[in-house]
């Protein structure tokens, strides 16, 4: 398939310099689009192009050249927008297409079941997928050695390692997504890690697991000090720096402890919700994963955020004022921190990379404060947009570690703050965010393994039900591109032969190879984002 797109020769009313060496491109969204969307293709080359492109029976000169970004030479937004129709098509220039897409309702209908379909392979314990039960021994705490009862949860991406800071999200997003059944599942083990009033643990199991032999989750024979096996380290957090070797900048509970009680607080649990919001405001600063084997971690620096989600959920639930006076208090110690703007920053350093708390606090307050906080996320999208419109994929969110997650924080801030104002400035650069994770993007390909059925989407992902019994993990979201220079700092092994090379950049690199787990490795809180835009974009 990718032969067919990559090669021909311009014809019909299509135009390009002799002597041109290299090909064309076009890459579009392969899941399609809705007709009020925004519709935008990149059309791509080593030389510059001129004339008409045609979707349908809807034809338009390519524009402008857009210059240089990435692989490519000369970029052109291709804009047909004015197609509503629905039906199925592919956009043409001369003879070169992209791959099919289509223009209706139901494009993304079933988006959400697949993603779900990850999520619920990642569950730990008991696997409703594959019928095996797995990690029956969690856990034995770190600090004190004593068993506690941990049995549960999901594993965070390719790994056995159960993440809360990642895990505590993704209760959160499902829940506020309308996967009930799922989100229920997560919180019944938010309520595990938090047994006593003073603890909670930030991670179950740690990097150890990364060594060979590979085996599938239930098979594991990793030896964590209690034998081949058995149980695995529940690392309590300790609101300082924690690791053996390499060590965190913890600076206290907050960020989990104010996560996890949003969470139980949109799951009902309100005696456990508000257990841990007392322990979060008695414990400034953020707890981050525990590093064992290797120097990176989840290294989240932002609570403000956290707390306010906390009060503002606890608000949502009991219409106690001292929650919203709380609330509102951290709304604006929060304020609009954030990556957007930056062209890089740390590894999950500003988590969970966009304030819901903001949306969720926005209907109860005052006109005044809802300037506010509207301007706090304006000011983001802003600076998301300033960087956008110097690349012709309009893309602003920097291309740093799972930079999916930023891409569809961009998108998901922008939805909510139109729904907020009916500000409909950003929609357009939102629909082009989301349009890269399903294949607007240099590569063609969708960072959603398996979706849609049939496209070209990742397909060697780092995750070991792909590596060892050739199960698909269909439905997750994967890290997506970085930069070249992170690319190669984290590469721990030969990537195999690329059939994206001629694609790769200084700027952007990514490849749909097990090895690169740096950008094709499936992410349970990504997913969980994206499954949280999708039903704010039908909503």
């Amino acid at each position: 398939m990718h032969k067919a797109i990559l090669l021909g020769l311009l014809a019909a009313y299509a135009t390009v310099p002799q002597g041109q060496v290299g090909g064309v491109w076009i890459r579009a969204s392969q899941i399609g689009y809705l007709p009020g969307d925004r519709k935008i293709a990149i059309l791509s080359a080593d030389a510059p192009l001129s004339g008409k492109f045609s979707v349908g029976d809807f034809a338009a000169d390519i524009g402008p050249d857009q210059g240089p970004w990435g692989p490519f030479q000369h970029n052109y937004r291709l804009d047909f927008t004015a197609q509503m129709k629905p039906g199925r098509y592919v956009v043409r220039f001369g003879e070169i297409g992209s791959l099919p897409l289509r223009i209706g309702e139901d494009v993304y209908e079933d988006v959400p079941r697949r993603l779900l379909d990850f999520v619920r392979l990642q569950r730990c314990g008991n696997n409703p997928v594959t019928g095996k039960q797995c990690h029956q021994k969690d856990a034995i705490d770190s600090e004190t050695g004593e068993r506690v009862g941990l049995v549960g949860g999901w594993h965070d991406a390719a790994d056995r390692i159960k993440h809360m800071i990642t895990t505590s999200y993704s209760v959160a997003a499902l829940l506020l997504a309308g996967a009930e059944e799922e989100g229920r599942y997560g919180a019944s083990f938010l309520k595990k890690i938090h047994p006593e009033a003073d603890t909670l643990y930030v991670q179950i199991g740690d990097d150890r697991d990364h060594g060979l032999p590979f085996t599938l989750w239930h098979e594991d024979s990793v030896d964590y000090g209690w034998g081949p096996g058995g149980a695995r380290p529940a690392w309590r957090a300790t609101g300082k720096p924690q690791g053996p070797r390499y060590r965190n900048a913890s600076t206290g509970l907050a960020s989990l402890a104010g996560r996890c009680a949003a969470a139980l607080a949109i799951a009902g649990d309100l005696d456990r919700a508000r257990s841990l919001y007392t322990l979060a405001k008695k414990n400034p600063g953020c707890a981050q994963s525990v590093p064992v084997k290797a120097f990176y971690y989840y290294g989240e620096r932002t609570y403000h955020d956290d707390l306010e989600w906390a009060a503002v959920e606890l608000y949502r639930a009991t219409k106690d004022r001292q929650y919203l006076e709380e609330a509102i208090r951290y709304a604006h110690l929060a304020h609009d921190e954030s990556w957007m703007g930056k062209a890089w920053h740390g590894h999950y350093e500003y988590f969970p990379y966009v304030n819901l708390a903001h949306w969720r606090l926005y209907e109860f307050v005052d006109n005044d404060t809802k300037v506010k906080i509207a301007t706090y996320y304006r000011k983001g999208l802003e600076e998301v947009r300033r960087r956008a419109e110097q690349n012709a994929y309009r893309l602003g969110t920097p291309l740093v570690w799972c930079s999916t997650n930023d891409v569809i924080a961009f998108a998901t801030q922008a939805v909510l703050y139109e729904k907020m104002t009916s500000d409909r400035r950003y929609r357009g650069l939102a629909a082009e965010a989301r349009d890269w994770i399903f294949g607007r993007n240099p590569w063609g390909v969708s960072f959603v393994c398996g979706v849609p059925e049939g496209g070209v989407a990742s397909s060697k992902p780092h995750h070991l039900f792909y590596k060892l019994v050739n199960r698909l993990p269909v439905g997750g979201l994967v890290d997506g591109p970085v930069y070249g220079e992170i690319n190669r700092a984290l590469q721990h092994a030969p990537f195999g032969e690329d059939p994206y090379a001629r694609f790769q950049s200084d700027l952007a690199v990514y490849h749909d190879d097990f090895n690169d787990f740096a950008t094709n490795e499936p992410i349970l809180d990504g997913t969980a984002s994206l499954l949280l835009l999708l039903r704010l974009w039908q909503d």
